[in-house]
């Protein structure tokens, strides 16, 4: 027989088992489908992670500083230089700061004024070369003139719509304004990139020259082909040694640098403001994917088996026909490859679905075929994969048996089969136990984070960013009144940043009236913020009014007032060289996030030098909390009709701060769910399988006096067995594995142990019923049904 010929009795074969077994081949294609989609989906996660800032054209490394006491990455301008100057193996060096400025921006579209808040950023001129723009308007020149703007493509079609950007003005409508010409224009880097889609501009020459106490910047660089990155950072270390470090600098430090890929998951840089991922958490994700495509194989290799009664006389007819075992086998590893395609195509179409509902916001990149197109062709190689292997078993054990041993009808009982059948499906058990265990303690993490008390008594507060012109003392007074003048508004505070709502914030390097020096975290605030968001003091006094009008004070919690043995009779160097006061100790309360312990930290009241603006309004509304926020908006407008304000309610902002942890949490729960359905079917075939091939028994039972709850204690028997011996093979592996993922929060949900008893019910309860069901046809049919059939 010719190929061809073989291919068409192939497909023809193929389809008339699909049309004989309908069901068994209906729940195949269904449970592959499901299993692949979920593999396609989890796989973009996985791949969005795993590609972060590895789109770059040439490898791209972060510059860091490190010695006995601290290890960051932000440096100050004048000393970037410096780096940058030190090594002949520097190709392209750039820096921009580390926090991202909202600018509050107008321009004219179709004869109006519209205005935008829009994040905002400078940057040296081989940024360009350094993280590969692409350019869609206008030149490269633009990088080198601080004159021009530079803008990514999203935000130069909201501005401008199909219009070309170049040489049209955006006006920074803040303290002096000033009308910048639109210079260039760049595709948008992708989602997992950390280089920021915003307003660009390069840095002005003056800025932060000299300023070597500015550490507010990141510096990245990239080498000349074959440089050796480590001999590139001693070059840059002794350059820095030899222009003579400031005397404010203490340790001798030593720069490192960072592939910037490592920096998405490096979590041992104090004070580092950039995208963080959690490799624990990827790494059960794709454990999670590997899991529910094995778990698919197994349900395939139990179905395809549990058909061996069905079609075991039609095999062994055509072997004593003449045909090779060989063929029997290729036609039967066909079959298994064609379903495992048709759940494949099906997959693809569920994955296509859920585009348009709310799960594609699961998705950090969102679901999308092109641009995870390398997801989809090897999601199309697992399917092959699953085809060919989950078949083989099933064609080797169904073509295996002699003609003889068929016609005695014992073939189906053979104790190797028995034991890898109950090998497969305790393999299932184990995992769906383990996953509900991890989905579990995620769901208990989530909410433990978002219930625990922070310290702040922030139920009705509202926030609100305000332009710098509304920042200012004057304006700032004027709103404060205006708002006061409603009733619905108790009170407002303000600060120069969104406290509790970021894992980190401005650092502070001061000198303390003994001599020694501290580090800590600042946060200006207004006179009024303890009050206003609850915190108590534990020492000393709260701000007053009147330190605006002196040098300034400050307000330690006990961490810093215990870590740096301070007293109330110390005084601090502030922004300027006067020596501020510590007036009060504030009770220690979670500024950042969870994810963080609480460290030192310090509240800050500039005094007559302000320097800082507190653009961050916290406004304290009694009564209808939506009536409140509408007299917000209006006074806002009255003020500055163009300022496009934003009122987000302080609960939402805080939620926002955990919203990564809450989809992955999702994703998980879902998938792990999905695993223990995908679970059950198999335990449905295995019950198929056995009551197949055990009718004869369960007859002779019925026969000699067995009821039918006795009949179905004998299933249910065996397979309670089962889940206790693959809960104690579950249990400690998941428990690992919980300890491990809880071990990446510095506040995290205790270990209970009856999350373990409640998975182990879960999976008793759901076997058992699925057992007792499918069962139940067995054990009530009539004995000479099954006497007959043998």
């Amino acid at each position: 027989m010719d190929e061809k010929m073989m291919n068409g009795m192939f497909l023809r074969n193929f389809l008339v088992t699909i049309k004989r077994f309908k069901l068994a081949c209906g729940l195949n294609i269904v449970g592959l489908s499901v299993a692949f989609g979920a593999f396609i989906v989890i796989l973009m996660q996985v791949s969005y992670e795993r590609g972060f800032d590895k789109g770059y054209p040439r490898q791209v490394y972060r510059v860091e500083v490190k010695d006995s006491t601290m290890h960051e990455a932000i440096l100050a301008r004048p000393m970037i230089d410096v780096l940058l100057a030190g090594s002949p193996a520097i190709a392209q060096g750039t820096m921009r700061p580390c926090y991202l400025d909202n600018r509050y921006v107008s321009l004219e579209r179709n004869g109006a004024k519209v205005a935008y808040i829009e994040p905002y950023t400078t940057i040296y001129p081989d940024d360009f070369e350094v993280f590969g723009y692409e350019l869609t308007e206008g030149t490269r020149e633009a990088f080198d003139d601080h004159t021009k703007l530079i803008l990514p493509q999203s935000m130069a079609r909201k501005f401008f719509g199909t219009e070309s950007a170049i040489g049209k003005l955006v006006t920074f409508e803040m303290g002096e304004k000033s009308t910048v010409e639109v210079g260039a224009v760049y595709r948008d880097f992708p989602a997992n990139s950390s280089v920021p889609n915003c307003i660009k501009q390069k840095i002005a020459p003056e800025e932060h020259k000299n300023s070597w106490g500015a550490q507010n910047y990141w510096c990245f660089v990239t080498l000349w082909p074959e440089s050796d990155p480590e001999a590139a950072a001693r070059q840059m270390t002794q350059a820095y040694a030899a222009f003579g470090k400031p005397d404010w600098i203490s340790g001798e430090p030593n720069f490192i640098l960072q592939p910037i890929e490592e920096v998405y998951y490096d979590k041992t840089v104090g004070y580092d403001t950039a995208p963080k991922g959690n490799r624990t958490t990827m790494t059960l994700l794709l454990s999670i994917a590997l899991l529910v495509i094995g778990i698919a194989a197994v349900n395939f290799v139990n179905f395809a088996t549990s058909l061996t009664p069905l079609r075991i006389k039609n095999i062994n007819t055509r072997k004593v026909l003449g045909s090779p075992v060989g063929t029997l086998r290729a036609e039967l590893i066909f079959e298994s490859v064609g379903i495992a395609l048709l759940g494949f195509c099906l997959a693809l179409l569920w994955v296509y679905l859920l585009r348009d509902t709310g799960f594609n916001e699961l998705i950090s990149g969102g679901i999308s075929f092109s641009t995870y197109s390398g997801v989809i062709w090897l999601g199309l190689g697992v399917a092959l994969g699953v085809g060919i292997l989950a078949g083989i078993y099933p064609a080797v054990y169904t073509t295996s048996f002699p003609p003889a041993l068929v016609l005695k009808g014992s073939f189906g009982l053979s104790p190797k089969g028995r034991k890898l059948r109950t090998a497969l499906i305790g393999f299932q058990f184990v995992v769906s136990l383990g996953l509900i265990v991890a989905a579990m303690f995620m769901q208990l993490q989530n909410r433990y984070m978002r219930s625990l008390d922070t310290g702040m008594d922030h139920d009705q507060v509202v926030i609100v960013n305000l332009s710098r012109d509304l920042a200012k003392s004057e304006m700032k007074n004027t709103l404060v009144n205006r708002l006061k003048e409603d009733a619905s508004i108790e009170d407002v505070a303000f600060s120069g940043m969104r406290v509790g709502c970021s894992d980190t914030y401005m650092r502070w390097g001061r000198g303390l009236s003994d001599g020694r020096s501290i580090h800590f975290t600042c946060l200006p605030v207004s006179w009024n913020f303890c009050r206003v968001m609850g915190l108590p003091m534990v020492e000393g006094r709260d701000f007053e009014e009147e330190d605006d009008l002196r040098a300034g004070a400050f307000i330690f919690n006990q961490t810093a007032m215990s870590e740096f043995d301070m007293t109330l009779d110390n005084r601090v160097f502030g922004h300027q060289s006067d020596l501020v006061p510590i007036v009060g100790v504030v009770k220690d309360f979670n500024f950042a996030s969870l994810r963080n312990e609480i460290a030192p930290m310090c509240f800050y009241q500039f005094g007559k030098e302000a320097w800082y603006d507190l653009s961050v309004a916290y406004i304290k509304i009694k009564g209808d909390p939506f009536a409140g926020a509408a007299h917000i908006k209006r006074t806002v407008a009255e003020l500055d009709p163009l300022y496009p304000v934003d009122i987000e309610f302080y609960d939402t902002v805080f939620d926002a701060l955990y919203r990564k942890e809450l989809k992955v949490t999702t994703l998980i729960t879902v998938f792990s769910l999905l695993a223990v359905v995908l679970s059950l079917v198999g335990v449905f075939g295995l019950v198929v399988f056995e009551t197949q091939y055990r009718r004869k028994e369960i007859g002779v039972r019925k026969v000699m006096g067995a009821t039918v709850a006795e009949i179905l204690a004998m299933f249910n028997r065996s397979f309670v067995r089962l889940v206790l011996i693959c809960f104690v093979v579950a249990a400690p592996l998941a428990w690992y594995g919980v300890r491990e993922w809880l071990g990446t929060f510095a506040y995290r949900t205790p270990v209970y142990w009856w999350v373990f008893a409640v998975s182990l019910a879960i999976v008793l309860f759901i076997t058992l019923a699925t057992v007792t069901i499918q069962s139940w046809r067995a054990a009530t049919a009539n004995p000479v049904e099954a006497f007959k059939t043998e």
